[in-house]
């Protein structure tokens, strides 16, 4: 069993390390970083959510015993928060790294036609483009973005 945390309130980053195209940037996630520590208090639920209905009788043939997180981890807020930081990774294909956004936010790289602002005749068409990580595999979306890039291009804008 296992928890994924859906639309995590905290932000990571994208940071080039060299002008080099063929150095790969740095990503760094930042899990768990949001202010109000909402992130982690969501994972926490979910585990011990997926911890209580493993251990319910519906299950009771099918699982020997528990693995991780431990139960002196499950008793305590501050370890298993510990173990979370240990444990986590991501589950979503990386996305939002080059938004789409009005001129009025400072943080978008694209507008709505998916034209790299203050580059003439570059545009971006895949998942770095979405303002954020939608809740289902990037696939079909991606697919749709490349469609509707294509449909721009052909009417002229």
């Amino acid at each position: 069993m296992s928890a994924s945390l859906q639309l995590a309130l905290g932000k990571g980053e994208l940071t080039l390390q060299s002008t080099d195209p063929h150095v790969q940037p740095n990503l760094n996630y930042n899990y768990y970083q949001d202010e109000a520590g909402e992130d982690l208090r969501r994972m926490r639920e979910a585990i011990r959510l997926g911890v209580r209905i493993a251990e319910s009788s519906n299950f009771s043939d099918l699982l020997l015993d528990r693995i991780m997180p431990s139960d002196e981890e499950l008793r305590s807020d501050d370890l298993l928060d510990e173990w979370l930081r240990r444990n986590s990774g991501t589950s979503h294909h990386v996305s939002g790294t080059c938004k789409m956004g009005p001129d009025s936010d400072p943080t978008t790289v694209v507008d709505q036609f998916l034209r790299v602002k203050g580059v003439q005749g570059l545009r971006v068409a895949d998942a770095s483009v979405m303002p954020d990580c939608i809740r289902a595999n990037t696939n079909a979306t991606t697919i749709m973005i490349g469609e509707k890039v294509a449909d721009f291009i052909r009417e002229g804008r």
